[in-house]
């Protein structure tokens, strides 16, 4: 079967679908019809979508690299002075978010 386009709004779903009944869609009448549109869209954010907002806001304010704390542990290494805890790198490992 091959679909004119130029005709489909000739087409009906109830007599072209045997066995079935569809509605047709209706249009807008009577107090739908009378109603006034509303001004502009407006957009309402939750308490939480306002707070994610201002962290991501101040994240975005931090520097990527903390240039005074490279520069401490560089000082640190380079003197001998800087030690790793395995057991502080295995807990975090094992619990990132603590």
């Amino acid at each position: 079967m091959k679909i004119d386009p130029t005709r489909l709004h000739q087409i009906s779903g109830a007599e072209r679908i045997p066995g079935r009944s569809i509605e047709p869609v209706s249009e807008v009448t009577g107090a739908e019809a009378a109603r006034p549109v509303a001004g502009p869209d407006q957009v309402a954010l939750s308490q939480r979508a306002e707070e994610v907002k201002a962290a991501r806001a101040a994240l975005a304010e931090v520097p990527e690299v903390r240039h005074e704390r490279v520069a401490e542990l560089k000082a640190q290494v380079e003197a001998g002075e800087y030690k790793v805890d395995p057991n502080k790198v295995a807990e975090r490992i094992l619990n990132p978010r603590t």
